[in-house]
């Protein structure tokens, strides 16, 4: 009777480890199904998009990462003006922040890399033109399972 039980276990943990990879291929499919769909996505709600909050000396965005995606997904700054993106990490495991020559032709400004372990802030500072500029975590596995954004300046 062990066997079975054992047997029954291993079948249940297999099943379930299948899942993670399918979950992950299909996660950036149905979070693009829901950005396209209307009612999905509240295009003026403050969450999704919010704006630069002012702060002295330039403005700031937070952008947190969890375990694995980035909210909010759209951020919007103010063009040609110093920002500072902060980027808190929610999640359990490290995560990193890029804005770099990934999806973006011609990055009219140094690229953004920051690593970001769990419990902690980094944060780095921008100076961009008008533009939507892709941002990513390079952790293997996390762009593809929807560890991406856009920050949009204008």
């Amino acid at each position: 009777m062990n066997r079975t039980i054992d047997r029954r276990k291993l079948t249940l943990a297999v099943a379930a480890a299948a899942l993670v990879p399918a979950f992950a291929i299909l996660r950036p499919r149905l979070i693009e199904a829901q950005e396209s769909s209307p009612t999905a996505s509240p295009a003026a709600s403050p969450a999704a998009s919010p704006s630069a909050s002012p702060v002295a000396g330039g403005n700031e965005v937070e952008i947190g990462a969890y375990d694995i995606y980035f909210d909010p997904k759209e951020v919007t700054i103010k063009a040609d003006t110093e920002t500072t993106i902060k980027v808190p990490n929610h999640g359990v495991t490290q995560h990193t922040f890029l804005i770099d020559d990934h999806k973006n032709e011609n990055l009219p400004f140094d690229p953004i890399k920051l690593t970001i372990d769990p419990g902690k802030t980094e944060e780095a500072k921008i100076k961009a033109p008008a533009g939507k500029y892709y941002y990513w975590c390079d952790i293997p596995g996390h762009e593809a399972a929807g560890m991406w954004g856009y920050l949009t300046a204008e």
